[in-house]
């Protein structure tokens, strides 16, 4: 069919006398996506004393890194014949996953030839020529051709893994490493960090990719990787830490929530914080008669806790006693943090001083509070308010 062609262009410089002549016409691009369907679509306009011919109607496609271009499928007038696919390596690559539509008329000695691709692969980025040759005696055959140019655009995908905080150990105050690998799709789009801190609602954008992969015909797969060193706090404990990826073909939903990974729950260790004391009952000016009860209660805020059950040989509560300051304190017994006191006398004024310890990374912290006590009979308290 090909040599034919040639052919018939061959006697057409030969034979041709001028006079009208058909016209072919096809949109300049198309856009597609990757997967989705398109119509490559051919319009042509038979002119008078002209007629066009079964198998004179064909697709072609461009090779590559050549300005040749291979037949797909030749089509027939209405009533001229069957439309059919050729042999040729960009004909088999889509044969499977195309169609032929019956050419139809459009009116005005106008007709329309189209070739449906049903599943639309990076691949098939390429140009296509439509080409029709008319036939007449005064002209001889005049083979008219029109280009188009089908671009095809992908999603950007969920990144490939679960993203991992580093170092494993982490403590406040220093940098962590996070690294996020995706494709970010056709027209590249970029890959965004977010941070979801615990008992808190809304994210935070922490950084996105500035990174723009250089476009490539035929290539739909984009690959970015984009690295973040935040440095977290205590306030960054059990927080969430998300890689999201976007690309201009995803809409509809919040940036945040497009295709993303995210980290586990990332643990900050921290150093005890200074400790807040309770009593109950909580007795005014601290100031409690003789033969009464007081529970003290410390608790302070570190990562881990002073509370936890893990090595307790490091995190724990201690609470002490010392008459006078200066006097040698007395380790008292406790419970995880709690001081009960019965039958108070007034040998148990005094200050009793919880201390809060915790440790990470072969390291041991601690803070204390310092909580005074008047033990007392009512008549002194009335006499001394």
């Amino acid at each position: 069919m090909e040599l034919f062609l040639r052919f018939l262009l061959l006697v057409s410089m030969i034979y041709h006398k001028g006079g009208d002549c058909g016209t072919v016409h096809t949109l300049a691009s198309i856009t597609a996506t990757n997967g989705s369907s398109v119509d490559l679509t051919c319009e042509y306009t038979v002119g008078p004393g002209e007629s066009v011919y079964s198998g004179f109607i064909v697709w072609k496609a461009k090779t590559s890194g050549t300005s040749d271009y291979e037949i797909i499928a030749t089509f027939s007038p209405p009533g001229g014949g069957n439309n059919s696919f050729t042999t040729t390596n960009s004909s088999m690559n889509l044969k499977d996953r195309a169609e032929l539509l019956e050419v139809t008329s459009i009116g005005s000695d106008t007709y329309r030839a189209v070739m449906r691709v049903l599943e639309v692969q990076c691949l098939d980025e390429k140009e296509y020529n439509c080409s029709v040759t008319f036939i007449s005696t005064s002209t001889g055959p005049q083979p008219k051709t029109a280009v188009t140019f089908l671009s095809v655009q992908a999603p950007a995908e969920r990144p490939y893994d679960i993203p991992v905080a580093e170092p494993r150990n982490i403590e406040e105050n220093l940098k962590i490493n996070l690294s996020c690998t995706a494709n970010v799709g056709k027209p590249p789009g970029k890959i965004k960090w977010w941070r979801y801190r615990d008992q808190v609602n809304a994210p935070v954008l922490v950084a996105e990719s500035s990174e723009i992969p250089v476009v490539q015909p035929g290539v739909c797969v984009y690959n970015v990787t984009f690295s973040i060193q935040p440095v977290v706090t205590r306030d960054d404990d059990q927080s969430v830490w998300r890689c999201s990826v976007d690309n201009e073909l995803l809409a509809g939903s919040p940036d945040q929530d497009k295709p993303h990974q995210d980290t586990a729950r990332i643990n900050v260790y921290y150093k005890v914080g200074v400790p807040n004391v309770t009593k109950i009952p909580n007795a005014s000016d601290s100031k409690y008669l003789v033969g009464s009860s007081v529970n003290l209660t410390c608790i302070a805020d570190g990562n881990p806790s002073p509370s936890t059950i893990i090595d307790k040989n490091i995190n724990k509560y201690v609470w002490t006693f010392n008459t006078n300051p200066g006097d040698n304190a007395t380790e008292l017994s406790s419970n995880n943090g709690v001081l009960s006191l019965n039958n108070l006398q007034k040998t148990d004024t005094g200050t009793y001083t919880c201390t809060a310890f915790n440790g990470f990374n072969g390291k041991v912290f601690n803070n204390s509070f310092h909580q005074k006590l008047y033990i007392g009979k009512y008549r002194t308290f009335i006499k001394n308010p």
